[in-house]
């Protein structure tokens, strides 16, 4: 964060990693509710400057296609829609949608309207396993995606919860330790604690289903992944790390106040080395081109 403009706020950044290619999809978030998508090469470190979107895409209930070419995701326009909420109007446009594009546009290919939960995960590079049985929306065919339904038994009161724990397991993450909510006991939560070894590192993520929020007399969920890695006898926090994993090649890799790292631990001590920084990004909403537009 740069000291010479202190009401900056660095870009977060989350990213989806390929499981049969060196791709990876990254989120950039912000200013606000704005959001980018950005391809990244992972074995050659290289980025695509992606489309822009205005609104939430939920990086817990999205995935890459085996090969990184088409990214499904669940996008909400919170901010229009309470304000049409306000105003008493209505609008044409879509604000809850799942969709598929190609990496790195936004622009749907396929496209189904609602909010159902937890979102879905590709089985190979043509077929996508959906956890919901929302409408297909009219305007949208499928022909060259084959759709698999799949119904989960999720807790209503622990749903955001159930939501990442589908996410982190679709992504090779083991549950570590299991937390703890009891609704209307959200004051003694425990976090969730998931792992990712490889080799002589094991790589801990939590998070808390629900939490105390003390001002409004209830509890709210906490979507913040908290990182730590485990070596060498050593358990550093990473601090300031909104986003963790090992890449296709084995490295760690992480990103941090709108920067993305490799990171290695020497002597107990982590050592970053930048691979890019996206804080100077700035919203251009394009459409996308033609390619990006049909299957």
């Amino acid at each position: 964060m740069s000291t010479e403009n202190p009401t900056h706020h660095p870009a977060r950044l989350f990213v989806l990693l390929a499981r049969q290619a060196p791709i990876g999809v990254i989120l950039r978030r912000g200013p606000k509710d704005w959001v980018q998508m950005i391809k990244w090469h992972t074995d050659t470190d290289t980025f695509e400057a992606g489309q822009w979107l205005r609104g939430t895409v939920e990086e817990y209930q999205g995935d890459l296609s085996p090969d990184g070419n088409l990214f499904f995701y669940s996008f909400y326009n919170w901010r229009l829609n309470k304000a049409l909420e306000m105003q008493n109007r209505q609008t044409d446009k879509l604000l809850f949608y799942k969709a598929v594009s190609k990496t790195p546009y936004f622009t749907a290919l396929t496209l189904w309207q609602g909010i159902d939960v937890p979102g879905g995960q590709f089985l190979d590079n043509t077929t996508l396993r959906l956890y919901t049985d929302a409408g297909l929306h009219p305007t949208r065919t499928v022909p060259q995606l084959n759709i698999v339904i799949e119904h989960l038994d999720i807790n209503p009161y622990h749903i955001f919860a159930d939501n990442k724990d589908v996410f982190l397991t679709n992504n090779g993450w083991e549950l570590f330790e299991k937390g703890v909510y009891t609704p209307g006991d959200s004051y003694n939560a425990s976090p969730y604690i998931w792992s990712k070894a490889l080799g002589d590192f094991k790589l801990f993520t939590k998070y808390y289903g629900y939490i105390p929020d003390k001002k409004q007399g209830g509890a709210y969920n906490q979507l913040e992944y908290r990182y730590s890695i485990k070596g060498n006898s050593t358990q550093p926090l990473l601090d300031g790390v909104n986003w963790a994993d090992f890449d296709q090649q084995g490295r760690l890799v992480l990103a941090k106040e709108g920067k993305l790292y490799a990171a290695a631990l020497t002597n107990g001590e982590l050592q970053l080395t930048e691979l890019a920084d996206f804080n100077a990004n700035k919203p251009d909403p394009q459409p996308a081109p033609e390619w990006a537009q049909k299957w």
